[in-house]
Formats: C-alpha cells, structure tokens, sequence
C-alpha cells in the first residue's frame, strides 16, 4: 500500500474509535426485562449454576460491587477510564513533570500546564458512577436500578474502583479521597458525600493505579489500598504521610481519623481480603516487565519495595533526561524483588509468599455452608487479562508455614468471563462484575451471579440473607454469643461488632467465650471484640486481652499480640516480651510487631530482647518473616546508637537487622556496615547508602574507597552512579578506571563512559533507580577531568578493542576536545580488519581535528565497504563543505543504504536545510519510503525556521500522517526492545512461549499481517479484530443482550458464539442492535513516538518462518 493512500486511510482512524460511556441518559434508561439470560463463561465447578444477572446499559464498565445488609447490590463504573483520567503512557509529555510531583496539588498543577493537550473541560468530561441495583421479586434477577451517585467527575477524581456498601453508610474509595457517602431516607439515591480521608494520587502513572479494596477489618476499621499513584496525607493530628509514585495499605477509623499506613511498597494491589483467622493478604500485579503477579500476607509496617520508578528503565526510557546513562532494566528485574524469598535478593525488601495470576484484582473469602466443602476456607480471585476467553477466576487456598504462608491447591473456578471483582452475597450466590473485556470502557459489562445448586445450601443462603437483613443490633447478648460460632465469618463478625455496640456489657461474654475456648472461632472475634471496647474507652476490656496473652491455644496467643500492639496496650508490655520465647514461630512475629507498637522509642529492655532473639533466627530455623517483624518493631523503636551498637555483633542476623534498620531510618552512618566481613551485608550497605539520602552524606563518599570487583552488578552500578552523583576529581578518576578496566562487564564498563559523557551536565532522573533525583553540583568541571584524565582516555581509545566502547570514547574525545594523534586515527580508519564501529568512531575523531590534508582520506571513504564509514564520510563532506558535496549527497540518500541516507539528513538539517526541503517536496518520486520519517524528523530538528514549518505543515490536523510515516524502514532489534518494553506488549500478547494470553500469539505475525495492517493493528486495535478476540454485545428487543462473537452474520440471522463456547442463532427480526467488537489493546500510535512504532512494525513484520528460519540458519553457523 502506498504511503499517500495509507495516510488517508489513518486519518480515518480517529472516527472508528471505541464507544463512548454513558451514551443512553437517566432519563432515556429502558425498563429492565427482569429475565435471565445465559451465564457468559464456563463454571468448573458442579457446586454452582450461573446466568447473567444484569446487561448494558443499566450496568455500564463495571469495575467493583458489593452487597449492602438488605441485599441491594452496589455498582462502582469505570467511565472515566481514558475519558477523564490519562495514562502517563499516552501522556508522555507529562512524564518528567509527573516523576516530580508529591501532593495532588502538583498534579493539577501538571494538568494545567499541558492544558494544550487536555484542558480542564477533558477531565471533567466523564463522572465515574454508583449503581445501586435491587432483585425485589426474588428471581435473582435485578429487577430495580436508581443512581445512587454520579459526583466524582472533578479534574483530580480518578476511578472508583471499590464500593463497601454497610446499612447506614456507603464508603466508596475515588482518588484523591476516601468517600462515605449516606441515604437517609433510602430511596437509591446518595443525600450525603464526605470526603475521610484525602491526597491519593499525586502521581499520574499508569492508569488504574488507583485507591482499592475497602474492606471492614474484623477490628472494625476500615482498611484499604492504592497503586503507585502514591498519597501524601495530612492526618487530624498534623503528622504527614507520604510516598509518591509507591502503592501501600492504609487503615483508619470510620469517620477517617488515626489513618496510618498499614504496609509499604505495593504496586498495585486491588482487593485485600482477611481468612477466619484475622490475617490479611492481597494480590499484587505485574509490572509486564518480565517480573509476576505477588501473592502477599500483609504484615503490620513491611515493605515490599515497589517503586513507579521501577518502569522507568522499560516504558519511559525515552522520555527520561538521562539519556543512555541507564540501565537496560530496572534493579525490580534485574534484582528479583519481586520473587519469594533467596539470600541473594535484596533483604530490605518483603517478599511474596507465592505468584498467582497475571492480573489479580477482585478478592473474596468463603466461608460458611451456602459455599461447597472444598471450596470453603479459601479465596477467589478474578485474574483479569484484557480479552475474556483468557480471564478466570481462581480458588486459591494458603497453608501456614512457620511465621507465615505458603500456597496450597488452586483450581480455575470460572473462565471465559472478564470478571474484575467477586462478592460472596449474604444470599450464598456469588457475584461477579465482567467488565466487558479490555482496557477501556465499552457496552459489554453486565452482573453475573453463580447460584448454589443444592437445596439446601440455597436455603441457608436465604436464611443468611434474611439474619442479615432483619439486622443484629436489636438481638440480645446471649443470641449474639450463639452467632459468634457461626460457620459464615460474615455473620460471626456482624454479630461481633453487635456485641461491641452494647459496651461494657459485652465485656464478660467475650472473657467467657476466651476461657471456655470451645469454638475455633468465637474466641478470635471475643479478641477482636474487646480491642475495639478498649479502643473505645472502655477499659476493662484490657484483663480479659492479658490472660489470653498466656492462653494454651496458639491462635488465641497470636491474635491476642496482634490486638494487645492494635490497641497499643502498654500493660501488655512484658507478657509480649515472654512471647518472644513461644514455641510457634507466629506467635513470636506478632509479638514481635506488637511490641513495635507498645514500647515507647528507646525502650532499651525491647530492643536488646528483640536483638538477642534475632539472632537465634539462624540456620535451618530461619524464618524471614520473623526478620521482617523485627524490622517493623525496630524501625519504631530503635534509636541510632542502639542499632549501631550491634554493627559488630558476633551474630549475622543481628548486624543485618541493624543494617536493616539504619536503611528504614534513612541513617547518615550507613557506611559503618561497608567493613563487614561478610559480603552480602557488604552488598546490602552500597545499596543501602545509594539507595537512601545517606548517598549526599559523608557515608556516600566512603563508596569511592571500594574496589567494584568485590561485588556484584547491581552494586557496581551503584557505586558508578556514585561516582557520577559525587562529581568530585576522585570520582572523576574513579569513572576513568571503571572504563579501562577489561575485567568487568562490558555493560557496566559502558555505563561508566555514559557518566563521563554526562559528566557536570545537571540531571533529574537517577541512573540507577529511574526516580526523580537531580543531580548536585559538581565539584570537578569537565575541564577540569579533561586536564586530569586525558592523556588516560586517549590511551583507551588508542587501545579499545570493543565496538561500542570504542564508538563512545570516540564520541567523548570529541565532545571534551581531547586531542588525538591524527596518524594514529588514519592508520585505524583505514584499516578494514578492525571492526567498523571503531573505524568510524576514529574517523569522527579525525574530522573534528578538521585537517586540510584529510579532504582526500574522506573522498575515499565514502566508496567504503561498511555503510558505517561511509555514513561518517559523507557527513565530513557536508560539515567541511567539500566541492560538489550537495550532489554527491542527493545522489547518496538515493541509492546508497538508509543508515547513510540519515546520517546525511542529520548533518544537511544543520548545514544546508534547504536541500532537504527540495527531497520532501519530490519524495514521492526520488526518495525510498523508509527515509521519509527520517526525512520528517532532520526537518523538524532543523535550525532553519523555514524547514520547520515545512514539517509542521505536513502534520497539522492530521495525526494519521505521522503514523503512516512509520510503514517501513525500522530496525527489528530496536523493535524487540520497543516490543518489551515500552509497548508493553508481553503483557498480553505470547512470542515463542513468552508473555501474557489475552491477546493474539504473535511468534509468526509476519506470515499472516503485512505492514500496512500491522500499522493499522497498533494505532486502530478495534478496526480488525483477530477472530476470539472481540466481544459484541447484541441488544434484542425485548431487553435482553446477549453477548459473544459473531461467527457469522447472514441475511436472516446472527450467529453468536458465547464465551463458554456455545453457538445460538439469533433472528434479526428480534435483534435491536449489534455493537462492534472491543479490543482489549490500546492504541499504541497514542502511546509510542513514530520511531518506536516504526521499529515494532518491523519486528513483528519479521516474525515470519522464513526470517526466523534464516535467523536460525545464521546462529548455528556462527556457534560452529
């Protein structure tokens, strides 16, 4: 296809876009048809019989729901997913900004100073919405809908993506705050919004990355999470909480106050969810750069060391100021923070007790006889990956190991349905939110409900329906007390907080549950119970919570330390500090944690009792868990000189809490642990200094006196970029030295010439880490390093053998004016046994000396064999005006190779800008199609005013134009990286076994797509559809919608293939309307700039069995 019709055809692009939301008003809403129609997915389990509950459009992007005590169901929708919230991945012009921004505050901020791009009236287009819908005739079919809520539509609200929905109130988490939101008189619609809680989501980051999970603890306090988009909080009581670009879980009271960060370093954690036993988990997402999904115990002030920096390295390298000073992955990846604990990881960070998923959002305990008995005490989890055919829902159960959990069975329970969130309704039927597929809002999202099929269960369901309705405040102590040994955790916990509510009363039922110990759980809600008394004010609940401090039962002990630090007991102080001697390595963890929270700062008798039992966590008998509960009770308690006490300590475990520690505290004395005698303290230190503020500290400059060949890569590259951070003569030299050095790493030995090449030159954006850092001044100009250093670099580049190293020495000679031997650089540019990436490197070197008597040497080489050489000499021909150079060099980009075609656009833009804008006027006819983005580009980087108007004239109103530029010339290496990184496309997409399932597998895309389709597959991913891919949604007219894909559309009827693989026949004659079919991909001309799209196309264009063949052939000639 010719590029000129290609680009009319792009421009249409736009107007084939995906469906808007909420198209059909309140006011226009259809009656609902109060009938059933089939469950969309396949049901893996006998227990359980399933229909569609609830269809577009009286449910719209469902993204969450929950069941309020009268059974109404609440409906969080997602409307504003790209039509009111951005993603930093389309918003790339917002990217440094955003990697700055700390308060929500700065994020407006942002907005308006891209306003260019989207002004305020964008972000306010779309309200996100609470749906409250009713099922009042009993056929489990929703049958009532009112509007509860469409108020969150402001330029800061994000997505809502959780709902609790309690009798008298209904908590709904939406960037920047927590909501509670009341209806008095209860007619469907919301009298009342408060914020709670406020300042999520300073950051933009990636869309999604949103406040979650809103749960009610069994200690009665709300608890929830965000994603990266991070939070700064100011709480009633002035003390600040924040941590930009990082996900965590939160708590607080119901009316918002004693807010505290639960847990740090999250990504993106969606639901949380608590077992029968009071511990709480979560699921973490990938970050689709070759990490996995986390399976968390989320234990009290533990850090999981997710960063949003994290991406950097992967899908905002470009956009970044460090240029090629960065490395090719983050330390995320490159360390393995996110696999299950190994020594060799970086032990600051909390590690995932198990992977599950791809993409874990919704949670759900079970619990109770209305759920099959092997399906009980476990978790479902929606695992959404874009397309339908590819999401499920996961039973997952967890066994406990030591101190904490391990993975037990997990099984498929429902798939075929893009599910984003589970609720086990109080009637026993389990309901699901399908989003409709994809990331983006469409008109496929309905409710479906999973119903028991034995009898019996149903009938307890509906008896559990109706306790719940009838309420358990009017119920009497010892009605209370029977229900607090109920098989269903709900109503055991509903019954719970009953009790709570009649006050000291209560006190002498919980002590009695405690002493009897006759249930395995009515004794964990007495705890419970009496926390929350205690938390009240009324203080003789705390006798009762001591004696089980000593209880023979070890859940009772546990829960009862977990409470006792809850409620900050000080009286629990030394019972707690006997629990540190417990035979059950939970016991002592919670203990451990409790006692963080107790003790007062300093408290010497806690922490020399914490430190002594850490060092028996050793051997065979360690338990990182435990370690990790030692961190989160010393981080609280210590004071530097009694963490710095056990610096020398006989014991490991001990001198590395310390260390720990220290890094927690951000301690200017890290550098003490720098002369241990062991080495991964050793390693942990570097990382700790670097990682942390200690780095622009005394203990930052102690890194320059360590050898880099003692350690590993990821440290080397902490101490390079210390040397550059410190900018001082003696880091100056030691970046020289790291370059000379042949016996590391050729990639590390690059990235020391990428600081020298930036050397003095101010930068945001860390090397190492990928966060915002801005470089300090210098103390050592880079004059200063040329006079000190030169005479050793040019050495270097006299001897270099390797290509790329050689290739930027020559480039910092040059950049610094380091002079070269001339007789040397023409013996090696002529030279053709040397490689030829050294040869023009020595030849840039030679130019710059711009000598007279090389005109003739530079004539020459433009006949070179290596189309690298010969790109260098016609770039000397243009910058030193040779004789007749403008019609060698039209002559050149017309029949010599696209790598000296660009080299001589790069020089002409500077040096003569009017010869390319005679090639862009012709170059339909004199140029080859894949120069013409390079063409594009040389003009609008010109110095020329007119060459730049020339380019902005091409592109005005016509975005399409610049993506159909990128149709041909990329380079398919490039691409493989644009492939895994920055287009994300592992997420959903499979090469050769690798990557996600919800889209296409692409090992042999070339063979059936050519360019022309791949280019309209990445910018436009809903104009063609691969067949399994896209769901329609078909409206009939008597209310119903079915939805699936359409297998074939013939004069009289449809055929729709379901998504559990059932095909029906649909007469047109009934049919209303068809909508076309949702691709789960976002169009990535939005997202990747026209070089990178250029080089995906190119790579997945050489995903063909012959090239892989050839490449295959190429390979094993080379191993021989």
């Amino acid at each position: 296809m010719k590029i000129t019709r290609l680009v009319k055809f792009i421009f249409l692009l736009p107007l084939l876009s995906n469906a808007k939301p909420i198209e059909v008003e309140e006011k226009q809403m259809p009656e609902l048809s109060n009938q059933a129609t089939p469950f969309r997915g396949k049901i893996n389990h006998s227990g359980y019989t399933g229909h569609t509950w609830v269809t577009y459009p009286h449910v719209e992007n469902p993204a969450s729901l929950d069941m309020d005590p009268h059974g109404r169901i609440f409906v969080s929708e997602a409307n504003r997913f790209w039509f009111g919230v951005p993603d930093l991945r389309r918003a790339r012009e917002m990217i440094r900004g955003d990697f700055r921004s700390r308060t929500t505050a700065d994020r407006l901020a942002l907005y308006d100073a891209h306003a260019d791009k989207r002004d305020r009236a964008w972000y306010e287009q779309t309200p996100d919405r609470l749906i409250r819908l009713e099922d009042n005739d009993g056929n489990f079919v929703a049958d009532k809908r009112t509007l509860f809520s469409d108020a969150f539509d402001k330029p800061l609200d994000g997505i809502g993506f959780s709902v609790l929905a309690e009798r008298n109130a209904t908590y709904f988490t939406c960037i920047p705050a927590l909501r509670k939101l009341t209806d008095p008189n209860d007619d469907g619609v919301a009298d009342s919004m408060e914020n709670l809680v406020e300042g999520f989501g300073v950051r933009v980051s990636f869309i999604g990355h949103d406040l979650h999970g809103i749960i009610r603890g069994p200690d009665g306090r709300l608890y929830f999470t965000i994603g990266d988009r991070g939070f700064y909080v100011e709480r009633e009581d002035g003390e600040i909480f924040e941590a930009s670009g990082r996900g965590a879980v939160f708590r607080c009271d119901s009316d918002g106050t004693n807010f505290e960060v639960y847990a740090h370093g999250l990504r993106n954690p969606q639901e949380l969810a608590f077992d029968d036993q009071g511990n709480l988990f979560t699921f973490d997402n990938t970050g689709d750069i070759g990490d996995k999904a986390r399976v968390v115990y989320v234990l009290d002030n533990t850090d999981s060391g997710w960063d949003m920096a994290h991406q950097s390295p992967h899908h905002y390298a470009n956009a970044l100021d460090w240029g090629n000073f960065k490395l090719s992955k983050s330390v995320w990846v490159g360390e393995k923070m996110f696999e299950q604990y190994t020594p060799d990881q970086p032990q600051w960070v909390y590690p995932p007790i198990g992977h599950l998923g791809n993409g874990p959002s919704g949670v759900t305990w079970l619990s109770g006889r209305t759920v099959p008995e092997d399906l009980q005490g476990g978790f479902l989890v929606t695992n959404y990956r874009g397309a339908p055919k590819n999401s499920n829902i996961i039973h997952v159960s967890l066994k406990a190991k030591d101190a904490s959990f391990e993975l037990g069975e997990n099984s498929v329970f429902v798939e075929g349905v893009a599910v984003c969130d589970v609720e086990h309704g109080y009637d026993g039927n389990i309901y699901l939110a399908d989003y409709g597929g994809g990331w983006s809002v469409n008109k496929n999202g309905t409710i479906q409900i999973l119903r028991p099929t034995d009898s019996k269960r149903q009938a307890i369901g509906k008896e559990t329906a109706l306790t719940f309705k009838k309420g358990f405040n009017q119920r009497s102590l010892p009605e209370l007390e029977l229900l607090l040994a109920h098989e269903d955790q709900r109503v055991r916990q509903a019954a719970q907080f009953a009790m709570v509510e009649k006050g000291s009363t209560a006190i002498k039922t919980f002590a009695e549950i405690l002493k009897a110990d006759a249930n395995p759980h009515a004794p964990l809600h007495s705890l419970w119970g009496l926390g929350q008394l205690y938390r009240k004010g009324v203080a003789d609940a705390a006798s009762p919570l001591l004696v089980s401090l000593t209880s023979d039962n070890e859940e009772i002990r546990a829960n009862a330390a977990r409470t006792c630090g809850d409620i900050q007991l000080a009286s629990a102080r030394k019972l707690l500090l006997g629990l540190l001697d417990d035979p059950s390595p939970r016991v002592i963890s919670l203990a451990t944690v409790a006692l963080g929270r107790i003790a007062p700062k300093g408290d010497s008798e806690v922490v020399d009792s914490l430190f002594t039992h850490a060092a028996k966590n050793k051997g065979t008998a360690f338990d990182v868990t435990i370690r990790h509960a030692n961190l989160s009770a010393l981080t609280r308690l210590a004071k530097p000189d009694q963490t710095l006490a056990r610096v020398k300590s006989d014991s490991f475990e001990q001198r590395m809490l310390s260390l720990l520690v220290c890094r927690r505290q951000n301690h200017p004395h890290l550098a003490l642990f720098l002369n241990d005698e062991n080495e991964a303290i050793k390693n942990e230190a570097v990382s700790a200094i670097y990682d942390t503020g200690a780095l622009d500290g005394p203990a930052g400059k102690e890194l320059l006196s360590l050898k880099l060949e003692d350690f590993p890569f990821h440290q080397q590259a902490r101490l390079v970029g210390a040397y550059f951070r410190i900018g001082s003569k003696e880091s100056a030299e030691a970046l020289v030295e790291t370059c000379a050095n042949s016996m590391l790493k050729e990639e590390l030995r690059i990235f020391a010439l990428e600081a020298l090449l930036r050397w003095s030159i101010p930068m945001d954006t860390d090397p190492v880490l990928g966060h915002y850092r801005p470089t300090l001044k210098s103390t050592f100009s880079r004059t200063e390093l040329v006079a000190s250093s030169g005479e050793s670099i040019r050495q270097l580049v006299e001897k270099e053998k390797s290509p790329k190293l050689a290739s930027l020495l020559g480039k910092f000679v040059m950049e610094a004016g380091i002079s070269m031997d001339p007789v040397m650089l023409r013996k090696q540019v002529i030279d053709t046994n040397l490689n030829p990436e050294v040869r023009a490197s020595n030849l840039r070197s030679l130019l710059s000396l711009n000598e007279p008597a090389d005109h003739s040497l530079i004539e020459k080489l433009v006949d070179d064999p290596s189309e690298l050489v010969r790109s260098v000499s016609y770039a000397g021909l243009v910058e030193q005006g040779l004789e007749k150079y403008q019609e060698r060099v039209v002559v050149a980009v017309k029949e010599d190779d696209p790598v000296v075609a660009r080299a001589i656009f790069k020089v002409l833009s500077q040096k003569n800008p009017q010869i390319l804008i005679d090639m862009w006027k012709v170059r339909e006819l004199n140029l080859k199609n894949e120069l013409w983005l390079d063409l594009y580009h040389a003009l609008t980087e010109s110095s020329d005013e007119e060459a730049r108007k020339v380019a902005a004239t091409y592109a005005a109103g016509d975005p399409g134009r610049i993506h159909a530029l990128s149709l041909y010339g990329g380079n398919a290496g490039s691409g493989e990286l644009v492939f895994r990184n920055q287009g994300a496309c592992l997420q959903c997409h499979q090469i050769d076994g690798e990557g996600g399932e919800q889209g296409p597998e692409l090992s042999l895309v070339g063979d059936r797509m050519q360019p022309s389709k791949l280019l309209e597959s990445l910018v436009n991913p809903n104009a063609e559809i691969s067949p399994g891919y896209g769901l329609s949604t078909v409206s009939l007219k008597n209310g119903d919608a079915q939805v699936g894909r359409i297998l074939a559309d013939e004069d009289d009827s449809l055929v729709l293939l379901s998504p559990d693989g059932k095909k029906q026949e649909l007469s047109k004659g009934g049919v209303a309307s068809v909508s076309p079919p949702i691709s789960a991909m976002p169009p990535l001309g939005m997202t990747l700039n026209p070089n990178d799209l250029r080089d995906l196309i190119a790579y997945l264009g050489s995903r063909n069995k012959e090239s892989i063949s050839r490449l295959k052939r190429e390979t094993a000639h080379g191993e021989k």
